[in-house]
């Protein structure tokens, strides 16, 4: 073996720590996204010590959103690319593909985020794409202070991490999907029970009454259900001394 040929011995065993790294840490109870994030991210950073920051940014509602950081400049420039609709982080999410920034002093494909990037002191950037199967995710991206941080083997041992991160960010967003779901039946019910009891309705027509008054106002089901079993009251309707309130009449 030549003298700079990588060592595949060197080379699995990183990979195996990376891969015991993201196991531990992504033990997060009860799969709670936002935990996931943080561990993604701290992770990342941890596994490459070139690597000064990290960020996230996840397809929500079909648009690219900034969800979680190390630090300022992830923070701005991740808020920049949103705004902007374009550069190295954006990419990675909708092409799907690696994205390496060597130095962010000649990339000419995005010369005006390079250049806010400098002015944060990054160096050089690895983007990463986040997919399960065939969902789309977002990506992950490690800044760096020094031009040429990203070799070779640091981009496959980074896919990797990406790899087992996106598993666990899909995980945690199916449970948190569930919890949202469950609560809001739950919400719901009570709203139920509310109007079932103030104005001797049953059900079909309590469900009802709140059905119209989320079409009415515009709001989900479960925003006017939260607001009666908070408030004791309807959105738009208010609480009536007696009787039902108007929407409910037909019922």
């Amino acid at each position: 073996m030549g003298l700079h040929q990588p060592d595949i011995g060197e080379i699995v065993g990183e990979a195996l720590v990376a891969v015991e790294t993201l196991a531990r840490a992504l033990r997060v109870e009860d799969a709670r996204l936002e935990p996931t994030l943080e561990a993604i991210i701290m992770s990342a950073v941890a596994i490459h010590p070139a690597a000064r920051d990290a960020g996230v940014i996840l397809l929500v509602r079909g648009r690219l959103t900034p969800q979680a950081v190390t630090g300022r400049a992830p923070h701005d420039l991740d808020l920049r690319q949103q705004e902007t609709g374009e550069g190295p982080c954006v990419e990675a999410a909708r092409t799907q593909q690696v994205i390496i920034i060597e130095d962010t002093r000649d990339d000419a494909r995005w010369p005006r985020f390079c250049a806010a990037a400098q002015a944060y002191g990054v160096g050089s950037m690895l983007c990463v794409p986040l997919w399960s199967g065939e969902r789309r995710l977002g990506a992950l991206s490690l800044y760096a202070s020094k031009p040429n941080s990203f070799s070779e083997r640091d981009v496959r041992l980074i896919e990797l991490f990406a790899a087992l991160a996106a598993l666990a960010l899909a995980e945690a967003q199916q449970a948190e999907q569930l919890r949202t779901a469950i609560t809001s039946r739950d919400l719901i019910g009570q709203a139920k029970g509310i109007l079932m009891e103030r104005f001797q309705m049953d059900s079909e027509a309590a469900f009802g009454t709140l059905v119209r008054i989320s079409q009415d106002l515009n709001l989900k089901l479960a925003a006017i259900a939260r607001h009666l079993t908070e408030t004791g009251e309807l959105p738009g309707v208010g609480r009536p001394p007696g009787g039902p309130p108007a929407d409910a009449s037909a019922h």
